[in-house]
């Protein structure tokens, strides 16, 4: 591999690894933290956590999830839905991109047969490998937005597999937040339900799924 290969893997790295750093020491706003910040922004609340949704998605590990239903108590449910969508989309394009751009020549490097096999797999079905991640996903979200970037799955299915994939998912969490108040409302057992059936289908899937199998996407 080029030289300039290697540097752009070391920048990628080296840029995870400060995400992680960075996320550690300086930690994450608490809830009240949050809503706090947005309780004086009047008409930009929205905007801004659209913002902060984007950037937690970069973090490698970030608590997507946990701002999911963090959003759905203080924005409500239909305004939260909207912009966890948003961010969601935004931030894992922008992951993907990074991660593409920084690590795929690296990963096109490898003469692992093996490898190669399961990239050109993953590309093949690249829609349907997306949506069934985001789906039931057994990687994190933030985490996967990176391992896509180092595929050859192209930008247009990545992302539509990515908003049709976590839809379901988004909308539950974002229901759990919304009407949690209320724990015996029909909405809070429905996404409950909801939410307990992603979680069967995913160990179902994660027990078929070969991990020696190419074609296991």
């Amino acid at each position: 591999m080029k030289r300039s290969t290697y540097v752009k893997a070391g920048v990628l790295v080296a840029l995870v690894a400060a995400a992680v750093v960075l996320q550690v020491t300086v930690g994450l706003p608490s809830r009240d933290e949050l809503q706090s910040l947005l309780d004086g922004l009047g008409p930009w609340a929205v905007p801004v956590f659209i913002a902060l949704y984007v950037a937690a998605c970069l973090l490698p590990v970030g608590p997507s999830g946990l701002l999911t239903i963090v959003g759905g108590a203080l924005l409500g449910f239909p305004v939260a839905l909207g912009a966890v969508l948003v961010g969601a989309l935004l931030g894992s394009t922008v992951a993907f991109l990074i991660s593409r751009s920084l690590g795929r020549a690296a990963v096109r490097g490898i003469s692992n047969e093996r490898v190669r096999a399961l990239d050109d797999r993953v590309s093949e079905h690249g829609f349907a490998a997306v949506f069934l991640a985001r789906l039931v996903p057994l990687v994190p979200f933030t985490t996967a937005n990176y391992a896509f970037g180092l595929t050859s799955i192209p930008v247009a299915p990545y992302t539509l597999g990515t908003a049709l994939g976590i839809l379901p998912g988004t909308a539950i969490y974002v229901a759990v937040g919304a009407f949690g108040a209320d724990p015996t409302s029909p909405p809070f057992l429905l996404a409950i339900g909801g939410l307990v059936l992603l979680t069967v289908i995913g160990l179902l899937r994660s027990r078929r799924r070969d991990p020696a199998r190419p074609d296991a996407v």
